[in-house]
């Protein structure tokens, strides 16, 4: 059987040694301050022996009240821990996703207001990195995100919930009147190449399987990203590689044409990535959601390669 004193007196006792001060710790504990001296006078009986050195306007344990302060400061921390973890806490409207800038600023931030608008009682906070996740040390773990959305070499093996999304793919994109003039991949000798900061070799990986490689020379002008490249293309200015989730508003719409048909498949693919603690939270379940629903109903949700859980 545990011996314990009263419950009640260890509080103000506690509160008392961690404040130096009867006064302070009634008013965190709403009572009187003669109310903590009855009680901390109390336990000394219970537990015969001396627990504070009692001065004006401060009390100071003694060897006995500092060893019994240390541990009922952490039974009380243990307590505390345990009723927060039975008891349930409301969901934090703050949903934070991490993801490439690429796939944040071509394809997500555009789409962000429609997710808003069917679930206004969430906040997306949005945060990008080039970093790479290291999935099969569960890195996301460590990360104070809730979604994280990258591009892998491979489907990782990992307790993550992890779920493929499509695989990527680059390609050649022009404005309606220059497509005129590209009737193969030869035809771009001579038409302005327009790169990416984030993606140098975006034209090297597209042009070397069709054995185009000495067309890429690494001229013409350079845009911080996907977004600016495609509106430098719609003004004729040359031909872009891009991604072709980035690009597909604009080409349904034709503003831009595929001169060369459907984008190429590349060594990547893009992954949902999440804890499965995390995954089973309901503004994470309507974000995951409301994802997939977008992707397909623009054609670029990928079948054929297994949901890891």
């Amino acid at each position: 059987m545990r011996y314990l004193p009263p419950l009640n007196a260890l509080r103000a006792f506690e509160a008392a040694a961690r404040h130096e001060s009867f006064h302070r710790a009634s008013e965190e504990l709403h009572v009187t301050a003669s109310a903590i001296s009855h009680q901390v006078r109390g336990l000394e009986e219970t537990l015969q022996t001396t627990l504070f050195v009692r001065r004006t306007r401060q009390v100071l344990l003694t060897d006995s009240g500092r060893r019994l302060f240390e541990g009922v400061r952490e039974g009380l921390d243990r307590i505390s821990a345990a009723a927060v973890s039975v008891k349930p806490q409301p969901e934090n409207p703050v949903l934070t996703v991490s993801t490439v800038p690429i796939f944040a600023s071509g394809w997500l931030i555009p789409r962000l207001a429609d997710f808003q608008s069917a679930y206004p009682d969430y906040q997306v906070r949005l945060e990008t990195s080039v970093d790479l996740i290291d999935v099969e040390r569960a890195d996301v773990e460590r990360m104070d995100v809730d979604v994280a959305i990258r591009y892998l070499s491979k489907p990782p093996a990992t307790t993550l919930d992890i779920r493929f999304l499509f695989h990527e793919r680059l390609t050649v994109v022009c404005s309606p009147a220059l497509a005129e003039r590209l009737k193969t991949p030869e035809d771009l000798t001579g038409v302005t190449h327009i790169q990416t900061r984030l993606r140098p070799e975006g034209w090297r990986a597209w042009l070397t399987p069709r054995g185009l490689a000495h067309l890429d020379d690494g001229r013409g002008p350079t845009f911080d990203n996907d977004t600016l490249a495609l509106e430098a293309v719609m003004t004729g200015l040359g031909v872009a590689i891009t991604h072709q989730e980035i690009a597909h508003p604009l080409i349904a719409s034709g503003r831009l044409i595929e001169p060369f048909g459907a984008g190429h498949v590349i060594g990547l693919s893009c992954y949902w990535v999440c804890t499965r603690r995390r995954s089973q939270l309901p503004k994470v379940v309507a974000f995951r959601d409301w994802l997939l629903d977008r992707l397909a109903e623009e054609g670029l949700l990928d079948a054929g390669r297994p949901t890891h859980r």
